[in-house]
């Protein structure tokens, strides 16, 4: 009878372990994928889109490796998809047949555009000079590219080194004509140039046209800055002032 018991508490503590044991799943295989694979399969995609020299195609991030049930694994790369600034090449990972998962591998369309570039490192406050700016190609940022001569005289609010573009919205007009000051004008006509002291009314850069006024004989009149407090009016074949 005792040996019946001690077999009957056998059971009552082994079976449940048994079950258990079965319930647990075997645990599943993978594989890893190298995202490096997948960029490559992208890269090629990529390749057949046009380029050209103002437009080339950067990869936006490292594309992550990737885990997959164990099999047989075939990869294919779709057409790439997008717009004008942004590209997305479809990899699909197919395991046994299957499809397990479509990565996106993007690309980010870098454009280029000739603008004015620094020529040298340059220091906040500089008035540009010839020599300071040169023309380049640059990415585009969305900025508005500007020549070199549309900066000459102008002052730069920032330090810039070598190479990085400059353009108008980084400086200031360097006005060298303040309004209300004393300035020379020059009025010159057919060879012959007259010149005096007159109050400037409104300030301007080089090359800018401002309005002075004569207090001698009660004219205003308007001329082209030409230099530090210096304005000059050309009437040459025009009527006289």
């Amino acid at each position: 009878m005792r040996c019946i018991a001690v077999a009957f508490v056998a059971f009552l503590t082994l079976a449940p372990l048994g079950a258990r044991a079965q319930d647990v799943a075997a645990p599943q295989l993978q594989q890893r994928i190298s995202g490096k694979r997948i960029a490559l399969l992208a890269a090629r995609e990529v390749a057949t889109l046009p380029h050209d020299a103002d437009r080339e195609y950067v990869a936006a991030s490292l594309v992550p490796d990737q885990l997959v049930s164990d099999g047989r694994v075939n990869l294919r790369a779709g057409a790439p998809v997008g717009s004008s600034a942004f590209v997305d090449v479809p990899v699909q990972i197919d395991v046994d047949g299957q499809l397990n998962r479509t990565v996106m591998v993007g690309y980010r369309v870098q454009q280029f555009v000739e603008s004015a570039v620094a020529a040298h490192d340059l220091v906040p406050g500089t008035v540009l000079a010839p020599g300071d700016v040169v023309m380049a190609r640059v990415p585009f940022t969305g900025r508005s590219a500007n020549g070199v001569d549309a900066l000459l005289g102008r002052k730069i609010n920032e330090a810039f080194t070598r190479g990085e573009a400059v353009t108008i919205a980084d400086t200031a007009e360097n006005e060298i004509v303040k309004a209300g000051s004393t300035v020379v004008l020059t009025v010159r006509d057919s060879g012959v140039a007259v010149s005096a002291d007159v109050i400037a009314r409104t300030g301007g850069g080089l090359g800018d046209e401002v309005f002075v006024y004569n207090p001698l004989t009660r004219k205003a009149l308007s001329g082209t800055v030409t230099g530090p407090a210096t304005v000059e009016l050309d009437i040459s074949g025009g009527d006289r002032p």
